[in-house]
């Protein structure tokens, strides 16, 4: 997948000031789309007649998803320039690789407004949305202007219940995972901010959370003071509901996980060579223990199995089910150990410390399978993935969760070292 590093600025390696580009004073709407020609619910003319006459205006259509078109303005699709005394129109079509947040990048790379707008195309969002979004784009010139489905007034078709879980999930992940605490709907697919409000971040579009990512480093950025003001969003149709799957869960949580990293305790360096060395230094770090971790959950496997095969078998009046029991109870207590003394080099014996450390650690390993076993029933009943395979992708995501976790909980450690 491709990434686009935000660099209006070479030298800076972020957005450059508004007032060095000329004919800022307009609005840039970034519109994306999947669609090869032009966007079904939000097309470029439709966009362009929503502004008010009196502001002048440019559409960027971004078509993502398209191998081998990174940068490709395509000057088939219809891309116009057109100005003159009164008015600055102007609508750019481009072709990209990769998801939904290179695209906005991408966009955002090729605007030349003061004020910027992104919005999904493909989502049938009312005509009201826009002359809205200006509207309070302009009022509050240092804020970012969401348009939310979490928010009073909302006006949004009622969602299967399982996508509503995942989706409580996932704000409850960018809540208290990632601290952003001031919007409802960080995950928005419709959006606006001033072109000074993103001065001096480096953004990288990963995946489809464009939103997520700018909240995130907008939040740790200790020279910006910008709030976040939410409007409801109104449906002017009914949205294609898309079929949660396992590759938008594991590209999402790869997405919080990359902004986790980033988070407000990383320190400020100086040079991309800096950042380089550290990301390499704590990656051995965290690999080594994820890799003993689970080198330790294979020992307890073979623990298991040979406990409890002894006992079945050489240990008279043992029932198989007690023998089971007796392995499972021996192979947690090996891994406990294992992990304690060699994963995290943990050397307090106390009782009171290893006692508590070990019943977190049993109560870890029970929410594992409680997850593994949920993962495999939505797998295979909603997502219709073959039993294996939904076998085997619960597994990892247990397995990485139950190490993600009893590192940080049981063992006190950072997540990333």
């Amino acid at each position: 997948m491709s990434k686009y590093i935000l660099m209006l600025n070479p030298q800076g390696g972020a957005l450059t000031s508004d007032d060095k580009i000329e004919g800022s004073n307009l609005i840039s709407v970034v519109l994306l789309t999947q669609n090869s020609l032009t966007p079904i619910y939000q097309p470029p003319h439709q966009v362009m007649s929503s502004i008010p006459k009196e502001i002048s205006r440019e559409i960027i259509v971004v078509h993502y998803n398209f191998a081998n078109g990174t940068g490709f303005i395509d000057k088939t699709l219809g891309s116009t320039n057109h100005d003159d005394q009164n008015t600055n129109k102007r609508v750019l079509h481009v072709k990209v690789e990769g998801e939904f947040a290179s695209a906005v990048m991408k966009g955002i790379e090729l605007s030349v407004g003061k004020f910027i707008l992104v919005m999904d195309a493909d989502h049938p969002y009312s005509q009201e949305i826009i002359p809205e979004l200006i509207k309070e784009l302009i009022a509050n010139p240092n804020y970012v202007i969401v348009v939310s489905r979490f928010v009073k007034g909302a006006c949004v078709p009622r969602k299967p219940f399982i996508h509503s879980v995942i989706s409580k999930v996932a704000r409850i992940i960018a809540k208290y995972g990632l601290k952003v605490t001031n919007v409802e709907d960080p995950m928005s697919r419709c959006f606006a901010f001033s072109r000074h409000v993103v001065k001096d971040i480096r953004f990288e579009g990963k995946g489809k959370e464009a939103l997520l990512e700018i909240l995130v480093k907008i939040n740790y950025n200790k020279n910006k003071n910008i709030e976040v003001k939410e409007i409801p969003i109104k449906h002017q149709g009914t949205p294609v509901t898309k079929k949660i799957n396992f590759n938008r869960i594991l590209n999402y949580s790869r997405a919080v996980w990359l902004l986790y990293r980033h988070g407000r305790k990383s320190k400020e360096l100086q040079n991309d060579s800096d950042i380089a060395e550290q990301k390499r230094h704590k990656s051995v770090l965290f690999l080594s223990k994820a890799g003993r971790f689970f080198t330790v959950g294979i020992s307890g496997f073979i623990v298991n199995y040979l406990v409890s095969f002894l006992l079945a078998n050489v240990v008279s009046n043992v029932w198989y089910l007690q023998a089971t029991l007796v392995g499972i109870i021996v192979s947690i207590t090996t891994n406990f150990l294992l992990n304690k003394v060699w994963t995290f080099e943990d050397r307090d014996f106390s009782i009171k410390h290893s006692l508590r450390q070990y019943m977190s650690f049993l109560a870890l390993c029970t929410l594992g399978a409680v997850i593994q076993l949920l993962l495999v029933f939505l797998f295979v009943e909603y997502s219709h993935i073959q039993y294996g395979i939904s076998l085997v992708m619960a597994v990892c995501v247990a397995s990485l969760g139950n190490f993600l976790l009893n590192k940080k909980i049981t063992f006190g450690e950072k997540i990333w070292e």
